[in-house]
């Protein structure tokens, strides 16, 4: 039976600036984190088997940091430097006229 009152909860707006984070996410994340401390742990202690899974996460961690930084730092270039001349942009398209170019191959004809 519903209630002629208002709510007290809030609407949903979509145009919040932070993301909805749900309990099961932070859930999931700690479990995460912890079984990566555990292994950590394992490798600093000497584990053999702990040390290899740890190389195999933190490689691939490390390189899209890696990557990741050099791609900001080529984009803050190219965006600092080179500013495009955007008057020759449809210079040499064929769709600047507002039309189809020409067919190379006209359509085949279907006979029914």
């Amino acid at each position: 039976m519903p209630s002629d009152k208002p709510s007290s909860a809030q609407p949903v707006v979509p145009s919040r600036m932070l993301p909805r984070v749900s309990f099961r996410l932070v859930f999931a994340i700690t479990t995460l984190s912890a079984i990566v401390a555990a292994l950590a742990r394992q490798a600093g202690d000497g584990g053999a088997l702990a040390t290899a899974v740890m190389t195999a996460l933190l490689v691939p961690a490390i390189c899209f940091a890696l990557f990741a930084m050099l791609f900001l730092f080529a984009w803050a270039i190219t965006s600092l430097w080179f500013q495009g001349d955007d008057q020759d942009t449809l210079h040499g398209s064929p769709f600047a006229a507002g039309q189809l170019p020409p067919q190379i191959m006209p359509p085949r004809e279907h006979n029914a």
